[in-house]
């Protein structure tokens, strides 16, 4: 044996030792970690036991708190903040205005007749009668079409986007549909194939999104990209789109149609009339009738002296708005051409009675003519 040989023996030993104690000495960390976290999971766990039979936490407001009714706070905030209104297939919007609207109301940022705190979002109010329709204008006109005083006719119009305020095209959901109703759409759809597919899918998800994120639209995206484009159900689903869209054609745009300007913008508000705005603001409140009237005056330069009425635009004949230039397709303006809702408005305007149609007249007596078909409301 060399002098060497019993110095390695004794590393080797000494190293043999270490190896044993880093060993056990993991061994005890792991077992410590695992009291430590077996004792941690079992507190949270009795913890939340207790918690949830002793205390049991509220349903978030996000599901249960749907309004039920719609004021100008209400109309600040974007569907997506209600999850109830989001997992509904038929969500309902606050019933506060004569009738019930049946889509959210999107915020408009960007309006000048709002946002300068003279007018509330809807801000139609004065007649119960007739405000709930010419609310439904509002939520995809800007105020100065009806309003602002027309330099030409038809008026020109552009969309402005409700999330930037930036010019922008028709919205997707209005040009979807006319691609889906036209005869090149129909062929198409009839033999599709998977860019067909593509497209349709993309644009229902673009007009979703528009919409706020709106669960009907975004199902039935997601149901066109499930299935294969040769199947009967994406035919079953492209014709449920057809007849799905037209009832997002009210306030579901992302978009509203404004009066176009001499630079290409939108107008959304009176040019020039901060300072009015601001002196009305300050001064109205506490004036009499004949200032009150001046200080009006003196921020509404183009106002027209009245507005523009029901026939204007729904008419069979010129109309104040360019429909097809501004993108609507051929079925929608087929829609908005029926004359029968709009001359019931305008009679309700100006205070004729409402009728309605009486579908079980009640008998007449032997010696008296049969009553009327209708019966004032």
């Amino acid at each position: 044996m060399t002098a060497s040989q019993p110095r390695q023996v004794a590393f080797r030993a000494a190293l043999a030792r270490l190896w044993r104690l880093a060993l056990a000495a993991t061994r005890r960390a792991y077992a410590l970690a695992m009291i430590l976290l077996i004792t941690w999971v079992s507190y949270r766990a009795l913890r939340y036991l207790v918690t949830t039979l002793m205390y049991p936490s509220a349903v978030p407001e996000q599901i249960t708190g749907i309004p039920v009714r719609l004021d100008e706070a209400l109309l600040q905030t974007r569907r997506s903040a209600w999850a109830g209104m989001q997992l509904s297939e038929h969500p309902r919007t606050p019933p506060a205005h004569y009738h019930r609207l049946d889509a959210w109301i999107q915020p408009d940022p960007y309006n000048d007749c709002t946002r300068a705190g003279c007018h509330a979002p809807l801000p139609h109010a004065r007649r119960k009668e007739v405000r709930a329709f010419l609310n439904m204008h509002a939520t995809t006109l800007h105020c100065g079409i009806c309003h602002l005083r027309p330099a030409e006719q038809p008026l020109p119009t552009v969309w402005y986007d409700l999330h930037t305020g930036a010019v922008r095209g028709a919205p997707t959901v209005l040009q979807t549909y006319a691609w889906l109703v036209s005869e090149q759409g129909r062929r198409q759809l009839a033999a599709p194939d998977e860019q067909v597919q593509r497209r349709l899918t993309a644009e229902l998800r673009t007009a979703a999104r528009d919409a706020d994120d709106d669960p009907v639209l975004s199902q039935l995206a997601e149901h066109i990209a499930a299935v294969r484009y040769s199947s009967p159900e994406f035919l079953r689903f492209v014709e449920t789109a057809r007849q799905t869209l037209p009832r997002h054609f009210r306030g579901e745009y992302g978009a509203k149609l404004a009066v176009r300007g001499g630079d290409g913008r939108p107008v959304l508000g009176h040019p020039g009339s901060q300072q009015a705005v601001e002196r009305y603001l300050r001064e109205a409140p506490f004036a009499d009738a004949a200032r009150r009237a001046e200080l009006l005056a003196a921020l509404h330069p183009l106002r027209r002296q009245e507005p523009a009425q029901c026939g204007d635009c729904h008419g069979d004949g010129e109309r104040l708005i360019d429909l097809h230039s501004a993108g609507y397709p051929a079925a929608r303006i087929e829609m908005l051409s029926q004359p029968l809702i709009f001359r019931m408005v305008e009679s309700i305007s100006q205070g004729q009675p409402f009728y309605l149609p009486t579908l079980i007249p009640p008998a007449a007596a032997p010696d008296q003519s049969p009553p009327d078909r209708q019966q004032p409301r």
